[in-house]
C-alpha cells in the first residue's frame, strides 16, 4: 500500500499522460481528486477606495448619557484691579439744584465804617498868602462829603474823630508855617515847621494828627517869615487831610 506522499507524485506523473490520451481519443479514466493545498501568504494591501455617501442622523442619545450637574462652587478670589480706562467725555450740565437752606442771621453792622471825610487841595494863587490868615488852597483834587472850604483854605469837621493832616509846600527862601486849630475864624497852634534858606527854592513838609469835636477846623497859616509861592509849574503846594477813626 502507496503512503500519501507516494500516491500525489504518483498522481502528478500521470496526470499529463492522462490529459495526453483523453486528447487522442477525447475519453479516458475518471481523475482522482487530490489534496487541497495550504493558503497562500496574504497579498499587499490594495488602495483606498472612494468615500462613501454620509449616513442618515443616527437616533438620539439615551438620557442616562448625561451627568448630573454638581453643587455651585464657593466664589473665587478676586483678581487684581485692571488698569484705568481713558477718562470719558464730559457729562451734560444737570439742572439746578434745590435753593439751600436760609443761613444764620449775621451780626449787626458798624455804622461808623460808612463814615468818610477825606480832602486835598493845590494852590493856585500866585500871590504870597498874607501874614494872620489861612492860606488857601484853591484848586480841589478831592474832596469827600465837601467838609474842605476851598474858599477860605479851611476844613471843618462834622464826624468827631481822629484825623490826619498834611502839607508839602514850596518856597524861595526863609519860611515858617504853623498848622491851627479852632472854632470860627479864631484859632490856636497847634504844631510849627520853619525851614531857612536865601534865595534857593525849596520844599517844606509836615503832618499832624488831631481830635477834632463837631464844628472845629483846622487851617495852614504862615508867619512873618513868609516865601510860600502857589500857581508855579513844577512847584505846586499843597494841603490834605482825612478822618482815621470816628468817635465811638
Amino acid at each position: 500500500m502507496l503512503s500519501p506522499k507516494a500516491t500525489v507524485c504518483l498522481a502528478l506523473v500521470c496526470l499529463p499522460a492522462a490529459w495526453v490520451a483523453g486528447a487522442s481519443s477525447c475519453q479516458g479514466p475518471a481523475l482522482i481528486p487530490g489534496i487541497p493545498g495550504r493558503p497562500g501568504p496574504p497579498g499587499a494591501n490594495g488602495q483606498d477606495g472612494v468615500n462613501g455617501l454620509k449616513g442618515e442622523r443616527g437616533p438620539p442619545g439615551m438620557s442616562d448619557d448625561v451627568r448630573d450637574a454638581g453643587e455651585k462652587g464657593d466664589p473665587g478670589e478676586d483678581g487684581h484691579p485692571g488698569k484705568v480706562g481713558p477718562k470719558g467725555p464730559g457729562g451734560s450740565k444737570g439742572p439746578p439744584g434745590p435753593p439751600g437752606p436760609r443761613g444764620p442771621k449775621g451780626e449787626s453792622g458798624d455804622y461808623k465804617t460808612t463814615l468818610k471825610s477825606a480832602f486835598s487841595a493845590v494852590r493856585g494863587v500866585t500871590m504870597i498868602p498874607r501874614r494872620g490868615q489861612p492860606v488857601r488852597f484853591d484848586r480841589v483834587l478831592v474832596n469827600v462829603n465837601r467838609h474842605y472850604e476851598n474858599r477860605y483854605g479851611r476844613f471843618t469837621c462834622e464826624m468827631p474823630g481822629l484825623y490826619y493832616f498834611t502839607y508839602h509846600v514850596t518856597s524861595r527862601g526863609n519860611l515858617c508855617v504853623h498848622i491851627k486849630k479852632g472854632q470860627g475864624s479864631r484859632g490856636e497852634k497847634v504844631v510849627g515847621f520853619c525851614d531857612y534858606v536865601h534865595n534857593t527854592f525849596q520844599v517844606t513838609t509836615g503832618g499832624v494828627v488831631l481830635r477834632l469835636a463837631a464844628g472845629e477846623s483846622v487851617w495852614l497859616e504862615p508867619t512873618e517869615k513868609n516865601s510860600l509861592i502857589g500857581g508855579t509849574e513844577g512847584a505846586d503846594s499843597i494841603f490834605s487831610g482825612f478822618l482815621i477813626f470816628p468817635d465811638a
